[in-house]
């Protein structure tokens, strides 16, 4: 009986474990509809440029207010709650946006969303996390890994939905479509038992003051503020580096968008390879080792994308560029979060502090790329490699 007992535990844990890493991929899939759908959207709301970037900004500023809260506050309780009632407000912000033409309703949709995907989607990571710390190198490999599963499957799913005969217009399709994926991940999540959360000494009897002094002391660790950056650094190698790239194979070596977007599939082909090998690699190398021998590769792919004007030789570039980088965000995250153990919300409230970073990027490299052409725009994004060897520690706690 005890036998049968600790099998079903085994069990329990397991589906636990792998319901929490599909939130990522859910995450990219879902998330990737407004963005893939975005001319959907102009059309049926009859939205301007201004409107669109507005929506976004909505979110973006949303998210930057709201999300360090809610990650430190995740720290003194289980994070059950907050996984499940931020599931359930992404479906309702998803089901807002596919029922309303009103452009004010559709702002509320889309602030709701950011603050919501941090709850429902960062605190699974969080909590996978906080379950098995000595496993973390590994949770956030297979995490990336999903993500970039999800990051595929949303724009075939956007197109699967453009070309099937609907009843409802396709935009609206995507966006409760969302909504039942979100909900239905709710309620999967709902009946599953959560790591029970043991308050730590750092929690002080006043909950106001103890948030404050835990964050004041996580401000004051050098190596959690340094692997924190470097959690940061891989942002700029990620969309908008895609957005840019396709710029200049477009603006500069004239390429045309078919062989463009099989350019870079290439490109995402070699970021699930580095992710399906990082696992085996954390293995053998420490992960300071591992990430200075990725920023090397990719370093030596940026100077040769930038280098030779050869449209294939430029795809072959691109994918040793992907082939480092991919794993430059799971390594750094998962030593951020070593530096305080079982407190994996108050690190996710660190990172978020880069947030105006990420929001100011684009408009930084457009800025660059307007005034001294695209190439300088790349070249700027393309720096990261150097700031990653430059930043990373020699020793640190992992």
């Amino acid at each position: 009986m005890a036998h049968l007992f600790a099998a079903l535990r085994l069990h329990q844990a397991f589906i636990f474990r792998w319901t929490l890493l599909s939130m990522p991929l859910l995450d990219e899939l879902i998330t990737g509809f407004p963005i893939a759908g975005l001319p959907l959207l102009r059309d049926q709301v009859g939205l301007s440029y201004e409107q669109v970037g507005l929506l976004f900004s909505a979110g973006a500023l949303s998210g930057m207010i709201i999300e360090p809260g809610i990650n430190i506050l995740s720290d003194r309780t289980s994070k059950r709650r907050w996984v499940i009632g931020g599931l359930l407000l992404l479906a309702v912000g998803f089901a807002l946006a596919g029922s309303t033409t009103n452009f004010v309703v559709l702002l509320l949709a889309f602030a709701l969303t950011s603050p919501a995907d941090c709850a429902g989607v960062g605190l699974s990571e969080a909590t996978l996390i906080d379950a098995s710390p000595q496993d973390s190198m590994q949770t956030m490999a297979r995490w990336t890994l999903m993500s970039s599963v999800g990051d595929l499957l949303s724009p075939l799913t956007v197109a699967v939905i453009i070309a099937l005969p609907l009843v409802f217009p396709p935009w609206t399709t995507l966006c409760w479509l969302g909504a039942a994926l979100w909900l239905g991940a709710a309620l999967f999540v709902w009946p599953q038992r959560f790591p029970s959360r043991v308050i730590s000494h750092h929690v002080a009897d006043t909950p106001a003051v103890s948030v404050w002094v835990g964050l004041r002391e996580a401000l004051g660790n050098p190596l959690l503020l340094r692997w924190a950056v470097l959690s940061i650094i891989p942002s700029m190698m990620d969309e908008v580096f895609l957005g840019f790239t396709a710029l200049y194979l477009r603006d500069v070596l004239h390429v045309s968008q078919p062989v463009i977007s099989l350019i870079i599939a290439v490109q995402m082909l070699g970021s699930l390879l580095s992710l399906l090998l990082l696992g085996s690699l954390l293995k053998r190398f420490s992960p300071q080792r591992l990430l200075l021998w990725l920023a090397l590769l990719a370093l030596l792919g940026v100077v040769s994308f930038l280098s030779v004007r050869s449209v294939w030789f430029a795809m072959l570039a691109l994918f040793v560029i992907s082939l480092g980088a991919a794993g430059w965000y799971p390594i750094a995250k998962a030593t951020a979060y070593a530096q305080l153990p079982d407190r994996s919300g108050t690190v996710r409230a660190v990172i978020n502090l880069g947030a105006p970073f990420e929001m100011a990027l684009p408009g930084i490299v457009g800025f660059i790329a307007g005034r001294f052409g695209v190439l300088a725009g790349v070249g700027l994004l393309g720096s990261a490699p150097l700031l990653i060897l430059l930043l990373v520690p020699k020793k640190s706690k992992s």
